[in-house]
């Protein structure tokens, strides 16, 4: 297993939570999307919103527990819901 420099990309919450659109994320290059979402919520802070975050690897999203074999081309898209009132 090699580490990568993924790119995240946040969206609704996850961005307003972040200040940001995008950012830069070093993991491993083989992991399971828990794993993923784990090292993501606690790089950036995003505990509030833990149980609502969907992912998405170069715009499919994935299930937990999937393994996942990035690359320093993926982009992660943090997905939470759209808020409704």
């Amino acid at each position: 297993t090699t580490d990568i420099e993924a790119t995240v990309l946040f969206f609704a919450k996850a961005r307003e939570l972040t200040g940001n659109k995008e950012d830069k994320i070093r993991v491993p290059n083989r992991l399971t999307s828990t794993d993923l979402l784990e090292k993501i919520i606690f790089n950036f802070n995003l505990e509030s919103i833990r149980n609502q975050i969907i992912l998405a690897v170069n715009e499919e999203f994935v299930s937990f527990d999937t393994i996942l074999n990035l690359s320093e081309k993926d982009k992660i898209a943090v997905i939470p819901p759209l808020s409704g009132g």
